[in-house]
């Protein structure tokens, strides 16, 4: 392939190919410890260096007047020909080959020989570069070489990886690994094509790439002999035995990591997807460095986050601090450090709003993961924005607040009624009492007296109705009074009403016109009808305990 010339006429080349160069570089080629030279399209030398002339044991004049196909095998340099036909046609740049050289004495000297072309300015190939390696310093004994194989062996079967040897893609030596791999004895493996071994879907891919010398690692579905199928990684190289190209494939089982994986990019998807979509909540990933403890690297944070702050102000974890309370931001940080050992966090802070005017209140739960190559931590956790909820139960204790003040002050405007209402049933029942009295010890005693008395009968009429119409007033106060005094009599009544206004015998016999001894007597049946039998019972305490009550207290005290 030629060049494109360069602006203007080209210059002629020279003969001496050093003649335009500089003298450093003829020194490196003259002294460089690796055999050089440069040749004719043809193979003829036109300058060798002293290397290479001590290498193959001729003086430079003799080496001069030779080609390089006199000093080698005819198929090594029927090899060599096609690739230098390959660097003509500009495939490659350089090519390599291990060759075998005759010395000037008879013996074989191994060499790695490395070929480049030259061309001139009108890109036209002028020469070739050639640099002959001595390896024959590698080359062992046959017993060396017998114990390597053995060595090669035993390490190609101890692998976990399906090693195959093939030539012009046919197989012709295989691992251990891969008979176990395929469920195929070795010997069977060897003759196989390459692709035999693989699903119909793969094969024309496989066998590009055996045949291209395609070196870097691809998948591949393979197949056992009995059909199973199964994933495998596949990587060739080619190399060169004894002057022959030879390819060493491996083929690694990768069934279980491509089910594992596939599981895993199903999970990451779900899992993805439910973070991406995340709500009034936000999901996120950090990476805890020591050397940044306040620093933690964001991994992953849903993008609900933009529901709770302003993502132009909130960049990284410390403006976001910047953006909580204080108070707050003092119990995150120490939270934050406790979790490196507890590895738990659960903390309640207020960050302010998007718009600035107020807080919201969120609720921070993260687990802390150490992470096994390094000492390195992840902090997983959740974010949940809890404002409707806080001021829910602000709102709520505030009401319960409110209730419990209400409820105190109506229970004390239940026992002021309670009072009133007792006061009103006192004031009552002593209305009644005074009524009751009144009527059957002032009224009642003259009506009996003006009945015994000499009345023409309109004035009995008028004096009937009278005493009708008062026993109508007078009958539902009786009614209820004689729940406290039974059957008492008018004397009774007016006797025990006089006892709890205080009075003593000799005032109430005073005040009734009666002895002593008449109103001990009344007072003895009181006690008797109230069931009242210890004698140093209070009767005065009695009667002021029952009135109003529907039942009978037990009395205690001095009598008057």
């Amino acid at each position: 392939m030629k060049r494109s010339p360069p602006h203007g006429p080209p210059k002629p080349f020279p003969d001496d190919p050093f003649q335009d160069n500089e003298a450093l570089i003829r020194t490196l080629f003259n002294q460089a410890g690796t055999g050089m030279a440069i040749t004719l399209l043809d193979g003829r030398f036109i300058k060798v260096n002293s290397a290479l002339c001590a290498m193959l044991g001729y003086p430079e004049e003799i080496l001069l007047n030779r080609r390089l196909e006199n000093l080698m095998a005819a198929d090594q340099w029927r090899r060599l020909s096609e690739l230098s036909r390959d660097l003509l046609s500009g495939k490659q740049s350089h090519t390599q080959l291990t060759l075998e050289c005759r010395h000037q004495t008879g013996k074989a000297v191994r060499g790695l020989l490395n070929l480049s072309m030259v061309a001139d300015q009108a890109g036209t190939a002028r020469y070739f570069i050639v640099q002959i390696q001595d390896i024959g310093s590698l080359i062992c004994t046959e017993s060396e070489l017998e114990e390597s194989r053995q060595r090669y062996r035993a390490l190609s079967d101890a692998t976990f990886e399906a090693v195959f040897i093939s030539r012009k893609g046919v197989c012709i030596d295989a691992n251990r690994t891969a008979s176990i791999m395929f469920d195929t004895p070795r010997e069977a493996l060897i003759g196989i094509f390459g692709t035999d071994v693989i699903t119909p879907e793969y094969q024309s891919r496989v066998r590009k790439n055996m045949l291209s010398g395609y070196e870097k690692p691809y998948h591949a579905v393979a197949v056992k002999k009995g059909g199973t199928r199964f994933h495998v990684m596949i990587q060739g190289k080619m190399i060169q035995i004894g002057g022959r190209e030879f390819r060493v494939t491996v083929l690694r089982d990768i069934d279980a990591q491509m089910t594992a994986e596939a599981a895993l990019r199903e999970s990451e998807r779900h899992l993805r997807s439910f973070m991406e979509s995340a709500s009034n909540f936000v999901l996120f990933r950090l990476r805890h460095r020591p050397e940044t403890p306040y620093q933690p690297w964001r991994i992953f944070i849903s993008p609900s986050i933009a529901e709770i702050v302003d993502l132009n102000q909130v960049t990284d974890f410390q403006s976001w601090l910047k953006m909580l309370r204080p108070d707050d931001r003092e119990c995150l940080l120490a939270a934050g450090l406790k979790m490196l050992d507890t590895h738990r966090l659960d903390e309640t802070v207020r960050i302010r709003n998007r718009s600035g005017s107020g807080w919201r209140w969120l609720h921070i739960i993260s687990v802390a993961v150490p992470d096994e190559t390094d000492n390195d931590m992840f902090f997983n956790g959740i974010i949940l924005d809890i404002t409707k909820e806080m001021d829910a139960a602000a709102a709520l204790k505030a009401r319960e607040k409110e209730l419990k003040e209400r409820t105190e002050s109506l229970s004390e405007v239940n026992t002021a009624l309670e009072v009133l209402l007792q006061k009103r049933e006192a004031d009552r029942a002593e209305v009644e009492e005074k009524m009751l009295t009144n009527a059957k010890s002032l009224i009642l005693p003259y009506l009996e007296k003006l009945k015994a008395s000499r009345m023409d009968e309109r004035q009995r009429i008028y004096l009937k109705l009278v005493e009708s119409n008062l026993n109508e007033i007078i009958s539902p106060l009786s009614r209820r009074m004689s729940r406290h005094y039974l059957n008492f009599t008018p004397a009774e009544i007016q006797v025990a009403n006089l006892v709890k206004q205080g009075k003593t015998t000799k005032d109430a016999a005073q005040i009734l016109g009666l002895s002593t001894r008449t109103i001990e007597a009344v007072r003895y049946t009181i006690r008797r009808k109230l069931g009242i039998k210890k004698k140093r019972s209070n009767l005065r305490s009695y009667l002021l305990a029952i009135d109003g009550s529907d039942t009978i207290p037990g009395g205690s005290g001095r009598l008057r």
